[in-house]
C-alpha cells in the first residue's frame, strides 16, 4: 500500500509524520530532527485503552516521545477504524526550551492530519476466515 506523508515545520525544524495501512489497520512512524530513530511505540485501538513503551535511550534514560506518539494517538483515535501502531523518535541535537515548547503543538497538528486524512479515506474491511 502507498505511504502517506504529513509534515510540520516550526522553530527551525521538522517533524514528519508516515502513514501506512493495511486492512483497516494504520501504521505511524513519527520522526524529525537531526536523528530520526524509533525508541518509543504507542498502540491505540478503540477497543482498549492506549498503551505506551519506551525503550532504553542510553544508559539510564528512557525515550521521552510517548509524550508525542500519545498526543497524536489522541487526536487520531475518534477517526479510527482498527488498530493503530505509532513509532516514533525525534531528536533535535542541542533542542532549545522554544523548540522544546513546540513539539506538543506540532504531533497536534500532524495528528489532526492524519486525523482529517483516515476521515476522508476510510478503508472497508476485508473479513477474515478461519478453519
Amino acid at each position: 500500500m502507498p505511504e502517506h506523508t504529513f509534515t510540520v515545520t516550526r522553530s527551525g525544524y521538522t517533524m514528519q509524520a508516515k502513514l501506512r495501512r493495511e486492512n483497516q489497520d494504520v501504521l505511524i512512524e513519527l520522526i524529525g530532527g537531526d536523528v530520526p530513530h524509533y525508541g518509543v511505540v504507542t498502540a491505540v485501538s478503540p477497543h482498549q485503552r492506549l498503551q505506551t513503551i519506551a525503550l532504553p535511550s542510553r544508559p539510564g534514560h528512557h525515550h521521552q516521545e510517548g509524550v508525542l506518539t500519545e498526543r497524536v494517538a489522541t487526536v487520531i483515535a475518534p477517526a479510527l477504524q482498527s488498530n493503530a501502531f505509532i513509532v516514533g523518535g525525534l531528536h533535535v541535537n542541542r533542542i532549545s526550551k522554544q523548540q522544546l515548547a513546540v513539539a506538543g503543538a506540532m504531533a497536534q497538528a500532524l495528528g489532526e492530519q492524519i486525523r482529517d486524512y483516515l476521515a476522508a479515506h476510510p478503508r472497508p474491511k476485508i473479513e477474515e476466515e478461519f478453519s
